[in-house]
């Protein structure tokens, strides 16, 4: 069975950590390292949630190397309300051991890259600053990447405004650059995301599974649970694992549905900025469509992919 050469790109937060298990645990991504940049918390916290997730899943051999501290051209938002003070639902692992790589992000992603026979996927599940300074300072390997998969944006809602989805919005400068370079794009936005919920017993069935995996993701789910059941930002039924999306859709698009668009990220409104405007239409498009924007899934089955993944892990 052929693999696919994956290159993880996480601010590791709760649902991270999840999207980071679910690739670990499935035989058809060849994980070629993990790229790490400021968001749901600092870089500082990013790398080390992602070290010691690698750690306590036993996957310590998996390359990790820090990225962008910040933004191109704006502070730093992060999301201590939503993923906890430390990134991971206040829940504390064991401290890793691993250490990330000396060479920064690009550098490393650039190395992942040009080692591989093979065009690579990047999964890119936080804000999209790592991957804007790849595509501009090494605009030749465009061509031997095979798609982006984002989980970021929205065609018809925002949560860090009432348009703009938060990784988007934390840069949207790099947003831009990545939607306009010309590779293909696969955007998993709110649209899908926020239909990609965890109930309490959905978490209590991870609990349920009786290992480390199992019991990490129904551990760091306590605190984002709580959060989702407040209100704060429309109350959903449970939690909503956004950054499992793009991955679990790289192997199961059978799972999903989308259709194609024209996605340009505004930077020049008042209440728009960071806004992913997807254009659907065939007639009067503003111009070609360069993303597969996907809209819908099923959560029974999703859920179900990500429980069956933490029983295959330790």
């Amino acid at each position: 069975m052929s693999t696919i050469p994956l290159i993880l790109d996480v601010d590791t937060g709760v649902d991270d950590a999840v999207a980071i298990l679910y690739a670990l645990a499935n035989p058809q991504f060849e994980i070629l390292g993990i790229s790490t940049v400021a968001g749901n918390q600092t870089l500082d916290k990013t790398t080390h949630n992602t070290l010691a997730v690698l750690e306590y899943l036993g996957r310590p051999e998996i390359p990790v190397a820090a990225g962008a501290a910040a933004p191109w051209m704006q502070p730093l938002h992060t999301a201590p309300q939503v993923h906890g003070e430390n990134g991971l639902g206040n829940v504390e692992l064991p401290a890793p051991t691993i250490r990330p790589q000396p060479e920064d992000a690009v550098g490393c992603m650039r190395r992942w890259i040009e080692s591989c026979d093979r065009p690579v996927t990047i999964a890119a599940v936080g804000p999209l600053t790592n991957i804007a300074l790849l595509l501009k300072s090494c605009p030749n390997l465009k061509s031997r990447i095979e798609r982006i998969a984002i989980m970021g944006g929205g065609a018809f809602r925002g949560n860090a405004s009432p348009v703009s989805e938060f990784n988007i919005y934390v840069d949207p400068e790099a947003a831009r650059m990545v939607f306009a370079s010309g590779v293909p794009l696969l955007m998993c936005g709110l649209d899908v995301t926020m239909k990609a919920y965890a109930t309490k017993e959905d978490i209590d069935a991870f609990a349920a599974i009786g290992n480390r995996a199992g019991q990490m993701c129904a551990d760091i789910f306590r605190f984002y649970y709580d959060f989702h059941m407040s209100g704060v930002r429309g109350k959903l039924p449970g939690c909503a694992i956004h950054d499992a999306v793009p991955v679990m859709a790289l192997i199961h698009p059978e799972l999903f549905h989308g259709e194609d668009a024209y996605v340009e990220v505004d930077l020049d409104g008042v209440y728009t900025r960071g806004c992913t405007a997807a254009d659907f239409r065939d007639r009067g498009r503003l111009a070609d469509k360069n993303t597969h924007v996907i809209l819908d899934l099923d959560r029974e089955t999703f859920i179900r992919q990500l429980q069956d993944a933490a029983a295959r892990l330790c």
